[in-house]
């Protein structure tokens, strides 16, 4: 069972900046999911989503965002999340995928996910969306 932790502040400015890169990077079909990660000591990394016209080449949100961190120096990730943004410009939080919770929990198996909905978003553990990983 997941436990929902409510979100300080600083993860509303997290989803925050999820939806401006989002907005900003926004191509229909091709950039349609940003993602926001911050790092132990309060940093903020985003990215969006690359579309590759073979589905397996395809580079998630989370992922893009993981990149600019770890191409900065950065590996202590403590919160990410997903924004996709529709062709109307309405934002709805996303859950990451298989790939991305592996990848996530490969960095910070304690690492915090925000999910949920925009009108009611929590944060959960990546080991939790993750079960029987250790079993």
């Amino acid at each position: 069972m997941k436990t929902k932790t409510a979100l300080l502040k600083q993860d509303f400015d997290l989803i925050k900046a999820a939806r401006e890169t989002a907005d900003r990077l926004y191509v229909k079909d091709k950039h349609e999911v940003a993602a926001a990660l911050r790092t132990m000591d309060g940093r903020v990394f985003t990215g969006i989503h690359i579309e590759a016209s073979v589905g397996f080449a395809d580079v998630c949100g989370e992922v893009a965002a993981i990149c600019t961190a770890v191409s900065h120096g950065c590996r202590d990730f403590q919160t990410i999340v997903a924004i996709w943004r529709d062709q109307e410009g309405r934002h709805h939080l996303c859950s990451p995928c298989g790939r991305c919770r592996e990848v996530i929990r490969d960095f910070n198996e304690d690492a915090w996910v925000i999910v949920g909905s925009l009108e009611e978003p929590y944060k959960v553990k990546v080991s939790e969306l993750l079960p029987l990983k250790n079993d």
